[in-house]
Parts: C-alpha cells; structure tokens; sequence
C-alpha cells in the first residue's frame, strides 16, 4: 500500500532542498548477484553538520547584521559630530540582535523559526489520505508527500523502500549476534568506518547514511518503587545500563540526481534508482554479517513497522475499524512550542551541537547508552552520515525523548541534559523546529 502522491513541500528551515527525481514505476528491481570485495575504508573523520546558512561559527543574518552596523558607523564617522551619533543609535541594535541568543539561538533564526511554524500548521493541517497504513499516517502527517513502495527482486524477495517523489531510502534492521543474555551497550555496534564506506558503492553515490537507534528502559519509568520487577532488575540495570528494548535501523537514502550514471546503467527512472539502492542495502547487509551482525532489508510492511515503533504510536490508535481501513478523519499529530504530540504521546527532540572528540574505543558507545537511558517511554538516537565537497564527513545527530505525559518528559530531559554535560556535549532543543526534529529521527535517511 502506498500514500496518495504529493507535491514536494518544505517542512522547516532546517529541510534541504532537493532535485526532483525519478517518478514512480511497476518494475521490479533486481539484486546484484556478483560483489566486488569491500574496499578498507579510511578512518573516519567526521566533522559537525552545522545548520544551513552557516559559516562556521555565524549565521549568515549576523554577518550581514554586523555588516550594516559597520557601514553605518562608516558613513556615521564621515559625517561627524551628529551622524556618528546616529549612527551608533543604529548599529548598536544591529549588533545586540546578532550576539544575544535565545536558548543557544540568535535573535533574527529565533523568529524566524517562529514564523515557519505557523506556516507549517497551516500546510499540514490537511487529513491523511484515506487507505494509508495507521503505523505509517503520523510520518506522512509531518510530510505529506511521503509514500512507500513495494516491489520483488529477482530472488523474490519482498522489498521495501520510502521516498517522496525526490528520494528513495531503503531500510536495514540490525541486530547483534544471538547470545543467552542481552548484549550492554558497546557490543556489536555498527562501525563508523562501515557506514563511511557505504557513501559510495562502486558507481552509486548516496545522499546519506542514518542510523537510528530506538531505546526503551527496564524496569518501565511508570512502575511503582516497591514493584517486584524495580527492586530485582533496577539494580542490575543500574550496573550495566542495559535497556530493556533496543532496535538499531540503518537508513540508506539515494538522491538519484547524484549518480545519474549508476541509475541509468541499471535501468532508468524508478527501475534502475531501486536496483542502484537495493544494491546498496545488499552490500551493507553483507558486510555487517561479516563483522558478526545480523542484518535484514525491510519489506514495506516492516518500514511501515519500524515508522510506527519509532514514532511510539499508541496501538489503540492503529487498531479497530477506523484505523485499519484508514478512514480516520482527524488527526494523530499536533507541533507544538516545545513537544509534538502523537496520539497520547509527547516527544521533544534535541540537536547535537557540540561532539566530543571522536576515538576508537568503547566511548561513542557509552556516550550513546547515556543519551539514551532517561527513565521515560523511548529515547531515540539518530545519527547521520554525508560527504562534503572531498572526502570530509559531515556528522549531524539528534536525540529524541517521548514520554506519556509533561512530567514524564520533563524529568527526561533535565536526565539528558546531565548526560550531555557529563560527556561534554551540546545540546539544543529544537524550539519551534519539533517536527523536523521528528523527521530528523525517524528512520527515513537523515535531516530533512
């Protein structure tokens, strides 16, 4: 089942934008049946994926507000005594409005992250359309244009992949190697260095790695202090910070307009952008079970899953007669300030603005097991992964809390942010820019 066809639409300032790609078509995409060995990829050496409109440290409004304050103190001096004065008048607002901020943001993208949440819930305030999978309708909420496919390869296997109309993204489930117990945090993750390689698999380029980490707590944050299941597991938890649910999703998004070539030498259009991704996701499930994972691509069924259980619906709402033939009429989702809200849930999503400093070793896995062990419903962690102009990797992270209630993700929050400055890293809420926080989340291939 896939979701009514829609215009590319613009959700937030943080959304790039893209080329329009290949429309969608019925023939299946084929599997690769011959693999050239992996190349050793280089270490990697990330750098942080600052927000657009950037130069380094600045936003491009201050420069140009300092700019202005400049020439007007310029033209002020050169018509002194009376036009320095004016000028000061002048530039001194020019200046404050590019050096105060407002919880880690300048004054001119505060507002301006105002103005386009209103003109987000005015464009998605429309009903999803009817038939649309209920573990799939809060994603196209947030973006209309969002829709899956389906298809079989030449092994008949049964594929899926998601994309409005600009991109494709194929998902991969990860999972350690079965053991008697559960593994702790830092064995059996995925290495940077994989992922690094999958940016480019022989002629294919893609747009972005993303990985997605969806974390659960045991023993459940609701349960009473003198619950038998807090007084055996809490002590243990508290030794291994073992959660008592993780899932690990790899997105693969291809922008067919970065390797026109690699598309077309496998069929054209829609055909040959599924063979060109399929490729890849192929590729990436070889080598994880080469390093001892257990790897699998979604079928659409399992993507619809994986977009519900990321998204922390509440089964009620995806049950019973209205949800299953999609004729719900209202909707799931509302953005708010602080939160966006899905069915009963409330989720608040963070950027990561400041890394430590990358190392091998087990320290990005601790430091992911302490963004992630708040004692509320889920947490999730997404990292992903692109290639600037040369061979620099640009690093963006995000993490996102959800909780039943405002108490709940309060107490969260104030648990992350003595996390992050624990392990020295920033954080920013994502104010008036919760909904591309959630897109920036869920597994759909990266920040949108």
């Amino acid at each position: 089942m896939s979701t009514a066809t829609r215009s590319r639409r613009r959700n937030g300032g943080r959304r790039t934008q893209e080329n329009q790609g290949p429309g969608p078509g019925p023939e299946p995409a084929q599997s690769s049946s011959s693999e050239r060995p992996a190349r050793p990829a280089n270490p990697a050496s990330p750098s942080l994926a600052r927000r657009p409109g950037s130069i380094g440290p600045l936003r491009v409004q201050q420069l140009i507000g300092f700019e202005l304050a400049a020439a007007v103190l310029l033209i002020g001096w050169l018509l002194r005594p009376i036009g320095l004065t004016v000028g000061i008048v002048l530039a001194v607002p020019l200046v404050l409005a590019g050096l105060l901020r407002r919880r880690g943001r300048p004054l001119p993208e505060w507002f301006s992250t105002a103005r386009a949440l209103r003109e987000r819930r005015k464009r998605n305030a429309e009903p999803v359309p009817a038939g649309t999978d209920p573990g799939f309708a809060p994603a196209v909420e947030c973006d209309p244009a969002l829709r899956t496919y389906s298809f079989q390869d030449r092994e008949q296997r049964e594929i899926g992949m998601i994309g409005d109309g600009t991109f494709l993204t194929a998902l991969v489930q990860v999972q350690a190697a079965d053991t008697p117990l559960r593994p702790t945090h830092g064995t059996g993750d995925i290495p940077l260095d994989l992922l690094q390689g999958l940016l480019e698999v022989d002629d294919i380029r893609l747009s972005s790695v993303q990985v997605v980490q969806h974390t659960q707590p045991a023993p459940a944050p609701h349960l009473p202090p003198q619950a038998m299941a807090v007084r055996s597991y809490g002590p243990l938890q508290a030794q291994s910070m073992t959660p008592g649910l993780r899932i690990t999703w790899v997105a693969l998004k291809l922008d067919p307009e970065l390797c026109p070539e690699a598309v077309e030498a496998r069929g054209g259009g829609m055909q040959g952008a599924r063979r060109a991704l399929l490729r890849v996701a192929d590729q990436l499930a070889s080598r994880l079970m080469g390093v001892g994972m257990q790897a699998k691509v979604l079928s659409e069924a399992d993507i619809c899953g994986a977009i519900a259980t990321s998204s922390c619906v509440n089964p009620m709402a995806t049950t019973g007669g209205a949800a299953l033939d999609g004729s719900r009429s209202g909707r799931r989702t509302a953005e708010s300030t602080r939160t966006w809200r899905c069915d009963d849930r409330l989720h608040t999503t963070y950027w990561i603005s400041k890394w430590p400093q990358f190392g091998a070793g087990p320290a990005f896995p601790r430091l992911i097991g302490a963004l992630t062990s708040a004692p509320t419903l889920a947490s999730t962690f997404s990292l992903t992964i692109s290639k600037r102009r040369g061979k620099v990797l640009a690093v963006s992270g995000h993490v996102r809390l959800t909780g039943r209630g405002e108490n709940e993700l309060g107490e969260a929050a104030e648990h992350l942010e003595r996390a992050a400055s624990a392990f020295k890293v920033g954080l920013v809420r994502l104010d008036r820019e919760q909904l591309p926080g959630v897109l920036a989340t869920l597994p759909l291939g990266g920040t949108r």
